[in-house]
């Protein structure tokens, strides 16, 4: 652990010297000062020059860490930080050349120009695109309204018989429980009864058990020594500072380790099978038509008193709207069907693009 500085190395621009030392100020080859475009593409030594070219001597070191180098405002050269004047030209620190004219800074700017301005079709453009997506999004949804009649009445009434019969059941014993059913009188009262024919073992779950330990391969981190983490800093002047300090290495190694072991095993309950009671069709008759004539269901008659008729109603009043005579189909209750005749006026409320979301008679009210 420690730090280091050493010199790093630069390239002359002008005869191309390669890997000059960050301490010479000149180009060894061609005489010419280093400049900040140099010092700036300097580079620190590869790893091996850190431990071997440290500089040790101490009026070396303390000009090696004294501060940046500054730039001659006069010759442009690279100079020591604490020097006063350039040691290539002579110029004073902190001042630069005059051309001596009036007015050359301004001659060498060249005048701005301002950007050009889109015309108003691209305004428009633009704006439209911004407002484009959630405009549309808006008009989705906007309700209107379109005159319509109705066009059609259909209706289909569907008449069951059911007949009360044992039907095989089970259950686990914990919900089954034995009771004595009542017989359907004239197809009404009827109470299903449960009569218990068997119970016997059977599967019920898969429950988990500590069924001792086991051992396993495992891998762990370990502290294994040191190694070094360096950082490398600029000087600004030619050198490079290192510091490095040791951190702990870490290293991983197989373990086996012991932990508790799971089994499974499966665990039964009782089930049992029983008989109980329950309407079940026995056939079912469709009538269907148009309009409010001959609405009936189909006459069925039960035989006896464990049988009896259920009957189910289904109702439609189809819509025709709009210019195109778009047709909206609608499932009403019977009172509401009832309330219609074809031809009847009509006004359908349209989402544009959900479709149709009421119908109302008319001149009726929202």
């Amino acid at each position: 652990m420690g730090t280091v500085t050493v010199w790093g190395r630069w390239d002359c621009t002008r005869c191309s010297r390669r890997d000059i030392s960050g301490e010479e100020q000149r180009c060894p080859e061609c005489g010419d000062p280093r400049e900040q475009h140099e010092l700036d593409a300097m580079r620190p030594p590869d790893e091996a020059a850190f431990a071997k070219e440290a500089i040790t001597a101490p009026e070396v070191l303390a000009a090696a860490l004294a501060g940046a180098d500054w730039s001659c405002g006069f010759c442009g050269s690279n100079n020591r930080a604490g020097a006063a004047s350039c040691h290539s030209c002579g110029g004073a620190r902190g001042q630069a050349k005059s051309s001596g004219k009036t007015g050359d800074v301004a001659a060498e700017v060249a005048p701005v120009a301002p950007p050009k301005r889109r015309g108003s079709w691209f305004k428009r453009i633009a704006l439209g695109g911004a407002l484009g997506a959630g405009g549309l999004a808006v008009w989705g949804f906007i309700d209107h309204e379109v005159a319509g009649s109705v066009s059609r009445l259909q209706w289909q009434h569907t008449t069951h018989l059911e007949r009360w019969q044992d039907l095989s059941a089970g259950d686990w014993q914990t919900a089954v429980q034995a009771s004595a059913g009542r017989p359907p009188i004239a197809g009404e009262g009827a109470i299903p009864g449960v009569r218990i024919t068997s119970c016997y073992p059977k599967h019920h779950h898969d429950e988990t058990y500590d069924c001792g330990s086991e051992s396993y391969e495992d891998r762990e981190s370990y502290t294994c020594g040191e190694t070094q983490e360096c950082s490398t800093e600029r000087n600004g002047n030619g050198s490079f500072t290192r510091t490095c300090h040791g951190v702990p290495k870490q290293c991983t190694r197989s373990v086996t380790r012991t932990r508790t072991k799971h089994c499974t095993r499966p665990v039964d309950a009782t089930w049992c099978d029983y008989i109980t009671q329950a309407w079940a069709p026995v056939r079912s008759e469709v009538i269907a038509g148009e309009g409010h004539g001959g609405l009936r269901f189909a006459l069925l008659a039960p035989n006896g008193d464990d049988e009896r008729i259920t009957q189910e109603g289904e109702y439609t009043v189809v819509f025709r709207y709009g210019a195109d005579g778009a047709l909206h189909t609608e499932k009403v209750p019977r009172p509401e069907y009832d309330g219609w005749e074809v031809g009847d006026a009509v006004v359908v409320v349209v989402e544009r693009l959900g479709g149709v979301v009421e119908v109302r008679r008319a001149g009726a009210r929202r």
